[in-house]
């Protein structure tokens, strides 16, 4: 995307004006002139802004704003309009995969919502808590249980996040809430011109149930501020999963490459009649290896995985074999009553021995009856289905042999869930991913109706050009089978709305006329899901690919 950015320097200029007027509002300590402070710690321990795993300057801040209170936020937002300063909105900046903090316009300066950190309410009673942006999942968490509350909250792989951030982003974790934009209720938003709006039931002055039911009176407008830049989201209720009396954990291990079509296929029918309540994940052979604790097998990969090189399937396949393994493996718990969860694991088996050679394995937590079981009895886990959060995979993205900085970045498109999409898919991205010469990890995860087929992509900072070439292949590919991600890096945005060419891109178009009107002055992170005010763009192809006139 062609873009050109204020040449201004932090100390000078309008800019400068704006740091200047800002830091009397906020204080010197909460403003970056440049983008090397003042972030929170990043993958590797540093505290710049911008995209961690990318050592281009493509996409690079011009500094930060760190508000602490919904009143300094449209302090900030009223500043950016009157000195005409682009702010990206960031919650805690760790979109690892998809940018970081980076914004889509080089210069922008991030609105860091960090130090909004408050969990404004939590009820056990109903199962509910709201959030400010810069609540991560730790701290969610860990207030439940100071609390001594029985409730599990829904946490994504890595916990260091943000709960609102992640929810906006159409995040998920992995307890039965962790669909979160599903269970997302009543929102509190700062509009690119300052004033302050609540959505849903909130839009009453004091209505008490605000986080309980969605819908409100007349339009629901939640949506419009998922994945989008027509407002700065403040405080969000969100629903969480009552601790249930029993638990088991399951994997389900399947041994030929094409036996994803019937696990998927059982994981989607069992979801939609409600016995797996949660979202299944499923790792190919490669990914049970690299996160096995088998020494000899880590040093089997390591032969392999360097820059320019992947492990070979015959490889791997001789690993499976050792070591009994599946060329898949679905994880996934179930959850209920001391009386439900034996008729449930008698389900699941009968449903699984379906598929030839398969193994089934289990971890019952049958509890007491009348008691709730504390996520803190059971202890973290490799894949947080009791909604305690952890760090330990961050340790993946330096996995790749080379004395040079570990990165990572996620292909995601979604898919119908019958597994047979999913597996042509599937076959046509390993191939792309091969010849580029790197792995593929597969995290997929079913839900009742869709999958999402994340393909995680590990490479080396030198690596970044090839990694960001195989992306832009598999985006293409996916498109012309009828697919998209479900959230894409910021070098992409642009490419994938302008894929959204039903009716002329009518809801391109609308988009942009909502962003006009709410958003003239572009304030509100430009170019944020493709899309852009007029003052700040200017459409040059059908790609949706704009230049920008950065004021």
């Amino acid at each position: 995307m062609p873009q050109t950015s204020t040449t201004e320097t932090a100390g000078e200029g309008k800019l400068g004006r704006f740091f200047d007027d800002a830091s009397a509002i906020l204080g010197e300590a909460n403003i970056s002139r440049d983008h090397q402070s003042g972030a929170l710690k990043g993958p590797h321990g540093q505290y710049s802004y911008g995209d961690p795993y990318s050592p281009t300057e493509d996409h690079q801040p011009s500094g930060a704003v760190r508000p602490s209170s919904v009143k300094e936020v449209q302090n900030v937002v009223r500043l950016a309009n009157k000195h005409r300063v682009a702010l990206w909105t960031i919650s805690r900046g760790k979109n690892l995969g998809y940018g970081g903090s980076a914004p889509v316009v080089k210069g922008t300066v991030v609105l860091d919502l960090q130090r909004m950190n408050k969990v404004v309410e939590i009820n056990e009673e109903y199962g509910y808590a709201i959030v400010e942006p810069g609540v991560s999942f730790f701290d969610l968490y860990e207030e439940i249980q100071q609390l001594g509350l029985n409730l599990w909250p829904s946490v994504p792989a890595i916990g260091w996040g943000s709960v609102l951030g992640n929810t906006l982003d159409r995040g998920f974790g992995y307890t039965p809430n962790g669909e979160h934009s599903q269970f997302q209720c009543g929102m509190e938003v700062v509009l690119p011109n300052g004033e302050l709006l609540r959505t849903g039931s909130g839009a009453m002055e004091d209505n008490k149930t605000f986080p309980l039911y969605k819908g409100g009176f007349g339009p629901s407008v939640d949506g419009l501020f998922y994945q989008s830049n027509l407002g700065i989201v403040t405080k969000l209720g969100i629903h969480i999963t009552p601790a249930p009396q029993a638990y088991a954990t399951i994997e389900i291990d399947v041994p030929r490459e094409e036996d994803l079509v019937p696990l998927v296929g059982t994981l989607s029918d069992l979801m939609r009649r409600s016995i797996i309540l949660n979202s299944p994940s499923i790792a190919n052979i490669f990914r049970i290896a690299l996160t096995s604790n088998l020494p000899e097998v880590q040093a089997n990969l390591a032969k392999y995985m360097r820059p320019g090189s992947c492990v070979p399937y015959v490889v791997l396949e001789e690993i499976r074999v050792q070591n009994e393994w599946g060329f898949w493996r679905a994880y996934f718990s179930l959850y209920g009553s001391v009386e439900l969860l034996p008729a449930l694991l008698k389900t699941t088996q009968r449903a699984f021995n379906t598929i030839a050679g398969v193994q089934i394995r289990w971890k019952e937590h049958r509890g007491v009856e009348g008691q709730y079981i504390r996520a803190s009895e059971i202890g973290q886990e490799e894949i947080p289905h009791n909604g305690i959060p952890t760090l330990a995979p961050l340790g993946i993205v330096n996995t790749r042999v080379s004395e040079d900085g570990g990165a990572h970045t996620c292909f995601s498109p979604i898919l119908p869930p019958s597994g047979r999409e999913l597996y042509e898919w599937y076959l046509g991205a390993k191939q792309r991913t091969l010849e580029a010469k790197f792995d593929f990890f597969a995290d997929f995860h079913v839900f009742p109706r869709y999958i999402i087929g994340i393909e995680l992509m590990i490479y080396k900072l030198p690596e970044e050009k090839a990694a960001m070439d195989l992306y832009e292949e598999l985006l293409q590919d996916a498109a012309r089978q009828g697919y998209m991600g479900y959230r894409i890096h910021v070098k992409f945005m642009d490419k994938v709305s302008g894929k959204l060419n039903f009716n002329q891109s009518a809801l391109p178009r609308f988009l942009a006329t909502l962003k006009n009107a709410l958003d003239p002055n572009g304030i509100v992170s430009p170019g944020k899901s493709g899309i852009w005010s007029s003052s700040s763009s200017s459409k040059t192809s059908k790609e949706g690919i704009y230049a920008i006139k950065y004021y």
